[in-house]
């Protein structure tokens, strides 16, 4: 699996502060888990969960190489076999985005199987990734992810029903011109007694408060160089930002 944009949109808005323990889930060939050892403290873990066996030995080779071997740990693992010890401070994952394959192309039928494990959604619904991540983050803690932008609204009402409040939103641009392709999104963990209030928040949540917590980023200008925002956000990760 090549390095995309998007991951590196996702690692770059993230804002791992001073957070201790940290996952990555879905971590491929561990681009987002290292993105997150150059940010984080000296003193963080994070722990990169991958259930593709030759990407998890791929993300050990790069972790290795890495200046960071000993903030991060891959585990090759099922999310559904996977029973943390420790509750976590930011989780993180650039999840599968396809719902079923499309009839107009050939293109799912001739994946490998590991590009068909990273890009549909069979072992990673967004449903199973909120409930695992409601369980396992700490009160307060946050979930970071991305979606399609067609899909905002189904993912919004999936997380808030696991008792997650919207706390920021990036839609993501080809240019300025184009249609939004895809979305961001920092959800944050509330657990017992603050459950009930927040989702009742959200349902009430007006129109302009919604709006706070958005952003939007276009990536390249309209000749094709990449636009002073985009820099800015990735200029930690790009060698020639």
């Amino acid at each position: 699996m090549k390095v995309n944009t998007d991951s590196l949109i996702l690692g770059s808005w993230v804002a791992p502060n001073n957070a201790q323990s940290l996952l990555d889930i879905g971590t491929g060939t561990g681009i987002l888990a290292l993105m997150l050892a150059q940010e984080t403290v000296e003193s963080a873990k994070i722990l990169a969960l991958e259930v593709d066996k030759n990407a998890a030995e791929q993300a050990r080779d790069n972790v290795r190489a890495s200046k960071w071997p000993n903030k991060i740990t891959v585990l090759h693992q099922a999310l559904d076999e996977y029973e943390p010890e420790v509750r976590f401070d930011i989780i993180v994952s650039n999840p599968p985005y396809f719902e079923h394959a499309n009839k107009s192309t050939n293109a799912y039928h001739t994946q490998t199987k590991s590009r068909t494990v990273a890009r549909q959604t069979r072992l990673l619904t967004p449903l199973a990734l909120f409930q695992f991540s409601a369980s396992h983050l700490k009160n307060g803690g946050s979930l970071y992810c991305l979606y399609p932008f067609q899909r905002v609204e189904e993912i919004k009402q999936a997380a808030f029903s696991c008792g997650f409040s919207l706390a920021e939103q990036l839609t993501v641009k080809h240019n300025n011109e184009s249609d939004p392709y895809l979305c961001a999104f920092r959800f944050q963990a509330h657990s017992g007694d603050d459950t009930s209030k927040v989702q009742g928040q959200e349902q009430e949540q007006t129109l302009t408060s919604r709006m706070q917590a958005e952003q939007e980023l276009s990536i390249r200008e309209l000749e094709g160089t990449y636009t002073t925002d985009f820099k800015a956000l990735c200029q930690a990760f790009y060698l020639n930002f």
